[in-house]
């Protein structure tokens, strides 16, 4: 009976540190990377980029990583900034 309760205690501490580790990613990615519109977007990108390419690049980026299309900045590393791959 006590191994099942030190078992349970173990994994309610794991999955609390693990929640906690991603409320503090989350946070430290928002304030890495503000909310910027479309205009801001392609006011960063290279000059003769083009707009609609661009954004649905962004777009497919946001939707297949799960990320918020807003915070999508033209200068992310997929590695170190989206931690993709990872």
């Amino acid at each position: 009976m006590y191994d099942v309760l030190f078992i349970l205690g173990v994994v309610a501490l794991i999955v609390t540190w693990i929640l906690a580790l991603e409320a503090k990613r989350s946070r430290d990615f928002r304030r890495r990377w503000p909310s910027i519109s479309e205009d801001e977007f392609v006011a960063k990108c290279s000059p003769g980029t083009n707009r609609e390419r661009a954004l649905k690049v962004r777009r497919i980026i946001s939707e297949q990583l799960g990320l918020p299309y807003e915070r999508i900045h033209p200068d992310q590393r997929f590695v170190e900034d989206l931690d993709c791959c990872n």
